[in-house]
């Protein structure tokens, strides 16, 4: 009777204890209290804070889930901003961004300047480039900081450094610009060369001292140079050397006129199979000397 009753008693006290245990064990250091608030704070496209309140009512995973997902949204938000920036000197509307191509000089400071210096520049220049584009494929287009170039006293005539031409000339550039691109492509020009001059008006083109029919004011000329080249006279006579020997066997197929400058400038146009020197006499260019 004793043992029985001993082992009754045991039996209450162990389900005592294991009821005790189950009430007092320690909450998971990852859980949350039932009625736990918890704040998250999203940035949106515009700037502005929003602040989102979630009562958890079930796993911690799904406050987890949540924050990464407010985190995903603000990244990509803030990539979109990034993304979309344009150039804006002096406040001024941003700059077009030419289908996103890096060859019409968005980052030449002066060039940007003079673009957005009116409303209606930006868009008739985007109309040249899409021109051009369409006759000679957009990676034959120079950056339009180089080919919108005006003569080099510019400063001193009282004239901007950069000037559009009209669009009845456009035309005359495509076969010089295609001329350029194959010297390029035939190594006769390095592929550092730059242009340096272009379309002038005749009034600019009279102060500047070009030539009474200078090419340039019909828009079919081009003045380029190689920077790297300045200083190296080496370097300087073989490449009209090279362009000497391509004018004398396929100048004529291109029409291609042809000036070399003591300085080191050269001229390019096909408006006339001839050659030139110092002084615009064939006796003052390099290419004599193959003859």
């Amino acid at each position: 009777m004793k043992s029985t009753m001993k082992y009754s008693l045991g039996i209450i006290a162990s389900l005592a204890l294991l009821s005790t245990s189950c009430s007092t064990a320690p909450k998971s250091s990852s859980g949350a209290n039932i009625n736990e608030q918890r704040q998250v704070r999203v940035v949106n496209n515009n700037n502005r804070s929003q602040k989102v309140v979630t009562r958890q009512t079930a796993k911690t995973d799904r406050l987890g889930n949540l924050i990464r997902e407010s985190d995903q949204a603000y990244q990509s938000d803030r990539l979109t901003i990034e993304q979309n920036t344009s150039i804006r000197p002096y406040g001024g509307a941003p700059s077009p961004n030419y289908d996103q191509s890096s060859n019409f000089g968005e980052t030449n400071y002066y060039y940007v300047q003079w673009l957005n210096s009116n409303s209606y520049r930006a868009n008739e220049v985007a109309q040249y480039k899409r021109y051009l584009a369409n006759y000679l494929g957009e990676p034959a287009v120079p950056p339009f900081d180089q080919l919108l170039t005006t003569a080099r006293s510019w400063e001193r005539c009282g004239y901007e450094q950069y000037q559009l031409p009209p669009n009845e000339l456009w035309s005359n550039m495509v076969a010089t610009l295609r001329l350029y691109e194959d010297l390029k492509k035939q190594g006769i020009l390095p592929p550092t060369a730059e242009i340096r001059s272009t379309y002038r008006s005749p009034s600019l083109n009279a102060c500047a001292g070009g030539a009474a029919a200078s090419k340039h004011m019909s828009n079919g000329a081009i003045d380029i140079w190689v920077p790297e080249y300045e200083g190296q006279p080496w370097y300087i006579n073989s490449m009209k050397e090279r362009l000497c020997q391509f004018w004398s066997s396929q100048g004529q197929r291109y029409n291609f006129g042809l000036g070399l400058y003591a300085t080191g400038a050269i001229h390019l146009d096909t408006q006339g199979y001839r050659y030139w020197g110092a002084e615009n006499s064939d006796s003052g260019s390099y290419c004599r000397y193959l003859n």
